[in-house]
């Protein structure tokens, strides 16, 4: 797609955010023109289903591509122009400098209102060579695709991923179940630090369970690369057929200097509940911005996909009429660990803490369906509660993956403000196949105010 010279509405970044905006202004807008930018060749797609398509358990790729730039321009009379980097932003003079890719070279374009959902990209540490062919990261479909190729026909046997978040768990869940040995590397004494201890504990023993090993406190201070790679630590070294680097993300608002537009100290656009950045006609959502904290009644620096979602589709409304907050989010986060599920919502307790919140956590472990009934197993609830009214200020679940819902009851309790007195006595749904009498979140709560065992 050619790139035009104006666009009432110009979006930069066509994934989650980008495409929530242009279907909402499209809907509301029937005949101004639309443009967007993407840097990439593939656009909407899911990012969070990327391990499960290597390992083959999604069985292709492009099962997780929502629409081509094609479709996706054809649906929303939209001018997607893959291939396009934006450079620079002049919002004085409302015009944007770009790289078209494939035709190297540099063209403008010009805009009324304009929105950038860019996203954030992976963070790298300067001593690796992103460009060998036994280095991965994890962001895109053609990242997949490079890991999965690689591991099929290059005989790897071991592989070391750098980072215990979301995507180094996850990975290592992937590697392992396509026959490699997987070591993980983390810098801090932990993995998953705003979980509780007791969570933590049951990830650290759900690896070893599978075989993975995971080695705490253990910074990588260098890596050389050949046919193998060899990680480097204080302690020692170690080879690798290949390495996954998964050490964090960064927004993508680089190409913002000198804009105007007002960044946070993580260098996300900052906005209003509306989307609104601190330049007029400008807006802003997804990964690369802040978003409203319900709880905290602040901005935040939490990129999540399916936050990018809501908060595109509501700044979208607001670009051409409407005028909606954000109701915020309290940041809900899952992950499947092989056999398990962890969660968890609201505030961590050092959050709370940061926060002037005197706390206390309770928690329970029962079964998800009655004891007797076959298939119950165990699962955890921990909740985090202010120490004098009970008030909810955060949650987390660990087990089985069909009583994981019990982390969005949390969520919306925690939203509602409610206190482990109304929790404790709520009418959950019971039957013996599908859940017990007491469930783990009624008696957390129970707990709180009555010394519940």
């Amino acid at each position: 797609m050619e790139l035009k010279e104006y666009y009432d509405y110009l979006i930069i970044g066509a994934d989650a955010a980008g495409n929530s905006a242009v279907g909402q202004i499209r809907r509301k807008d029937k005949t101004s023109s639309i443009g967007m930018l993407e840097m990439g060749r593939v656009i909407a797609y899911g990012a969070c289903g990327l391990p499960y398509a290597i390992s083959g358990t999604i069985d292709q790729f492009s099962s997780l591509v929502h629409f081509t730039a094609n479709a996706f321009g054809i649906r929303n009379n939209t001018d997607v122009c893959i291939g396009h980097e934006a450079l620079e932003v002049d919002t004085v003079n409302k015009k944007v400098k770009v790289r078209d890719i494939a035709g190297d070279k540099i063209v403008q374009t010009s805009y009324n209102k304009l929105m950038i959902a860019t996203g954030a990209f992976p963070s790298r540490l300067p001593f690796i060579d992103y460009s060998a062919k036994n280095i991965f990261e994890l962001k895109t479909v053609p990242d997949g695709e490079k890991i999965q190729n690689y591991v099929k026909t290059s005989g790897a046997k071991k592989a070391a991923i750098l980072g215990a978040g979301y995507i180094g768990l996850e990975m290592a869940e992937t590697l392992k179940e396509m026959g490699l040995e997987v070591v993980i590397y983390e810098a801090l004494p932990t993995t998953m630090p705003r979980y509780p201890e007791s969570a933590r504990k049951s990830i650290l023993q759900n690896l070893k369970k599978n075989g993975v090993q995971i080695l705490l406190s253990t910074r990588v201070i260098n890596v050389d690369i050949g046919d193998k790679v060899r990680v480097y630590t204080e302690n020692g070294s170690d080879e690798f057929d290949l390495l996954l680097t998964a050490v964090g993300i960064k927004p993508a608002t680089g190409f913002l200097n000198n804009s105007g537009v007002e960044l946070d100290s993580h260098g996300a656009i900052i906005v209003d509940r509306h989307g609104k950045t601190s330049v007029k006609d400008v807006f802003s959502g997804g990964d690369c911005a802040v978003v409203y904290h319900h709880l905290l009644d602040k901005n935040v620096f939490l990129p999540l996909g399916h936050t990018a979602n809501k908060q595109g589709r509501i700044t979208g409304m607001n670009m051409v009429s409407d005028d909606i907050p954000f109701p915020g989010v309290v940041g809900s986060q899952i992950f499947k660990l092989f056999d398990e599920v962890y969660a968890m919502t609201g505030l961590s307790m050092e959050e709370a803490k940061n926060h002037g919140f005197s706390v206390k956590e309770v928690s329970a472990q029962r079964t998800s369906r009655a004891g007797y009934y076959p298939g119950a197993e165990k699962i955890k609830m921990s909740l985090l509660l202010e120490e004098n009214t009970g008030q909810i200020l955060g949650a987390t679940y660990s087990g089985t993956i069909d009583s994981y819902g019990m982390i969005d009851t949390a969520a919306a309790l925690i939203y509602a403000r409610a206190k482990a007195s109304d929790i404790a006595w709520m009418d959950f749904a019971y039957a013996p196949p599908v859940a017990p009498v007491w469930n783990a979140l009624i008696s957390a709560a129970g707990k709180f105010n009555f010394a519940e065992d």
